[in-house]
């Protein structure tokens, strides 16, 4: 009689720890951005109180997926203009979300690697922590946040 435990990936085991984190991502996404699926315009930006402003953009909505950049804005000359920088891919039907790719602050451009599980975690489990605390920060992209490059209505006044 064989034995199947030694039959097995090695992999089982980050390959389902990632695909949790994936789930995890999903529903940290929808809480920073519940209406994702209908925001059309190219760039909105989170800006609580005291905070960092924080920019969705580059929205890409295709059937079952959502694809679009999430950065701060740093005005500083002596850091990059965008830190993270993050492409992110919402999948409605499986309820994931994963990293793409993105600057991260070791301040290199990372390629996630398609099947490299170890690129995948690192750069999803960066978004785990990062979207979290955003989230604790009070960033949200909800109604009352408007697109960045919205003109201001004019009133008139009798």
């Amino acid at each position: 009689m064989q034995n199947t435990t030694l039959l097995r990936p090695k992999t089982t085991g980050r390959f389902n720890s990632l695909m949790e984190l994936y789930e995890k991502n999903y529903m940290l996404i929808r809480l920073l951005a519940p209406e994702l699926k209908s925001l059309k315009n190219p760039s909105y930006v989170s800006h609580p109180d005291g905070m960092l402003p924080l920019e969705l953009s580059g929205i890409e909505h295709n059937r079952y997926t959502t694809t679009f950049k999430l950065t701060y804005l740093f005005s500083s000359a002596s850091r990059h203009d965008r830190e993270p920088d993050l492409t992110i891919r919402l999948y409605h039907d499986a309820r994931t979300c994963e990293v793409m790719s993105g600057l991260i602050p070791s301040m290199r451009t990372e390629s996630r690697r398609t099947r490299d599980l170890d690129d995948g975690y690192r750069l999803n489990r960066f978004l785990h922590k990062w979207v979290s605390y955003c989230l604790r920060q009070g960033h949200c992209f909800g109604d009352e946040h408007k697109p960045v490059h919205k003109k201001p209505t004019v009133s008139a006044t009798v």
